[in-house]
């Protein structure tokens, strides 16, 4: 029994770490955050769910050798960091023209809450997607935390494993969110927009890390 609950538990902690490492993810969370309120985060993560969902039937399906080649990393570390710069662009041009739009608020406008919401599960996904280290991260880690789930407890220590890293990622990212979004109620537009400005700078800088570091690696 404990060793069931030992799985949860690491997959938990595991992936916990992992978000608290400033990532593509995290700006945007913080970002979008700024402009659409608390429920953003846990939009946002759904767009990661899925991505991560997309991996795992890979690796079950036999694609782990080739995700992990060297010619799948060239290709994903590129495009991430072609995407992530775009990204951090696009960001930068809206740290200068901050609109504060409070998705929770717009319930009753069906249509314009849809495509927000799309957006958002959207930008998860591309902020994942467009992340080599992410990929990197699922064919090391993740598989192994994968395996010995399944070593221990067959398909309930694997649904187990599901539970413990998706209760991570969705707390984490739900409290930067509601923190964020209470927070800019007492920050005037100048923070705001230094803050927008401090995220796409990060988003920038680290797709030329991305770009530079498969170009050395070369």
């Amino acid at each position: 029994m404990l060793d069931v609950l030992g799985i949860a538990a690491a997959s938990f902690m595991t992936a916990l770490y992992g978000a608290l490492v400033p990532g593509p993810v995290f700006a945007l969370v913080v970002s979008e955050s700024l402009k659409g309120g608390r429920i953003v985060g846990p939009i946002i993560v759904l767009g990661h769910f899925i991505i991560e969902w997309i991996i795992i039937s890979a690796i079950f399906l036999g694609a782990g050798p080739i995700l992990s080649s060297n010619e799948a990393k060239i290709i994903v570390g590129y495009a991430g960091s072609a995407i992530l710069g775009f990204m951090g662009l696009k960001m930068l041009k809206d740290s200068l023209h901050i609109k504060i739009i409070d998705v929770s608020s717009l319930v009753s406008r069906s249509e314009k809450t849809d495509f927000l919401l799309y957006n958002l599960i959207l930008s998860g996904f591309i902020a994942s997607c467009s992340n080599p280290y992410f990929f990197l991260w699922w064919l090391t880690t993740g598989l192994i935390l994968i395996m010995n789930s399944f070593s221990i407890a067959g398909i309930l220590g694997f649904i187990l494993f599901l539970i413990g890293h998706a209760s991570a990622d969705l707390l984490w990212f739900t409290l930067v969110s509601y923190s964020v979004h209470k927070g800019k109620r007492i920050l005037n537009e100048r923070v705001l927009r230094a803050i927008l400005l401090s995220s796409a700078l990060f988003l920038i800088m680290f797709a030329a890390y991305v770009a530079f570091s498969i170009w050395a690696g070369i």
